[in-house]
């Protein structure tokens, strides 16, 4: 039978075995891994139905066999008595391949209007067809098993790609988005025809062109562990933090490979936050507080005049009299608005923190004696002008402070500590309410 090859498909196979034999119904059935497969010519009418009856029916009979002929009324074994085919079909075979793969079995049957050969000269010409049929049934069935394996691989990929919670998106050479992920549209609230209908699609997650110009920049065309932090913009304007990466897909495009990391981002920001300011007044903790002093001690030079920078020492006077008298929630209070009021007459860049208690460290950067002074003096004067109001009662805070002029980088941070301390203390023991000034050198 020539043009009968592994590579043909199996409706190829039939055409030309239907043709060869002029055959008025042929189909072939392939039983692979519990799924059917029937191709059909003549009348497809009834045939599943008939071809599966007919099976079942020699499977009932549970003798072995490798060949079937009907030399009359094989129309009758398929076809309801109603039907023009089961008068007209006379003589059929019906030929088992034999043997393919473990769970797989193949059936060949032709039928014929008219008689044609003796059942025995028919049931070696079918058997002759089958042996022939073997190869290329054979064949076909591992190519069949082979494209339900890749399909149901492309299929898992497509399943991890839509529902992986990571990013995924890519785009071609003419910023046209050809992959846009599950994730990507809950996280960023776009799909992939809205995005596609911007001129410039990128814009739409970096408004800023050169943000845009440093993230194409980005894209790498080899392989790479680097990841890069970015910041897009969300559908409802809100800023995510995001971790990016890129790898070459086989095409040739690139697939960028993202995280959402804003939760983590703003997690980490809390603890930075908790970990450097008074849970109170939010100010600088003493830890952070001190930090800061020692960075501007470390970045002060003498030869340079705007590093040099101004330590004020504050302790609220008579404090305990207030957590005595009105109690500790009042004084919190009291803490919280003498702290207002400290950044209400500050100007410029501050660093204030909270020692511990009702004592505080302020430091001014690029500023004098003299200015320090008169920030005092206008601080006491807005206590005066406003004082701390608890419901009918007002109570005037006062306080006093040590400052100290540091120019340059020649006193270890402990040191300047202690000056500006004894400074304070030198405030309290003449009066209170006043400000003292100290120098390095005394």
């Amino acid at each position: 039978m020539p043009g009968l090859s592994a590579h043909r498909t199996l409706a190829e196979v039939l055409q030309l075995i239907h043709e060869v034999f002029d055959a008025r119904l042929s189909w072939i059935m392939l039983e692979n891994e519990g799924v059917n497969h029937l191709e059909v010519l003549g009348d497809p009418l009834y045939v599943d139905e008939g071809a599966e009856r007919l099976l079942m029916a020699l499977h009932q009979q549970q003798a072995p066999w490798r060949v079937k002929c009907w030399h009359r009324d094989v129309g009758r074994q398929l076809y309801p008595a109603e039907h023009p085919l089961a008068q007209e079909l006379q003589c059929g075979v019906l030929c088992r391949i034999l043997p393919l793969q473990d769970d797989a079995r193949a059936f060949l049957f032709l039928a014929f209007d008219q008689p044609l050969l003796a059942p025995g000269v028919l049931r070696s010409v079918a058997q002759i067809i089958a042996e022939k049929l073997h190869d290329s049934i054979t064949e076909l069935i591992s190519r069949e098993r082979m494209a339900v394996e890749l399909k149901n691989i492309v299929n898992q990929y497509r399943t991890l790609f839509e529902r992986a919670p990571v990013l995924m998106n890519s785009f071609d050479k003419h910023n046209r988005c050809i992959l846009w992920n599950g994730e990507c549209e809950r996280v960023f609230g776009w799909t992939l025809d809205e995005i596609n209908r911007q001129p410039d699609p990128l814009a739409l997650f970096y408004p800023d062109p050169e943000i845009r110009r440093q993230v194409r920049e980005s894209v790498n065309y080899s392989p790479t562990l680097e990841m890069h932090e970015w910041y897009p913009h969300r559908r409802d304007g809100a800023v995510l933090a995001t971790l990016w990466s890129n790898i070459m897909l086989p095409d040739g495009e690139i697939m960028n490979i993202g995280v959402d990391i804003t939760e983590r981002k703003r997690a980490e920001n809390l603890l930075a936050f908790q970990a450097t300011t008074d849970a109170l007044t939010r100010c600088y903790n003493r830890l952070a507080i001190l930090d800061h002093l020692q960075q501007s001690l470390e970045n002060c030079h003498s030869e340079q005049n705007d590093t040099h920078f101004v330590m004020v020492m504050i302790d609220l006077d008579h404090f305990k009299q207030i957590n005595d008298r009105w109690g500790h929630l009042v004084g919190d209070d009291a803490l919280l608005y003498f702290c207002q009021c400290i950044r209400e007459q500050c100007e410029g860049q501050l660093r204030l923190g909270r020692l511990g208690g009702e004592e505080f460290l302020l430091l001014l950067p690029g500023t004098s004696a003299h200015e320090a002074i008169a920030f005092t003096d206008r601080l006491r004067a807005q206590l005066c002008s406003e004082p701390f109001v608890m419901g009918e009662a007002t109570v005037t805070l006062s306080f006093s402070a040590g400052v100290i002029v540091v120019a340059q980088n020649n006193c270890e941070r402990a040191v300047l500590l202690t000056l500006v301390d004894n400074a304070l203390y030198d405030a309290k023991r003449t009066g209170r309410g006043k400000t003292v000034v100290t120098s390095v050198s005394s």
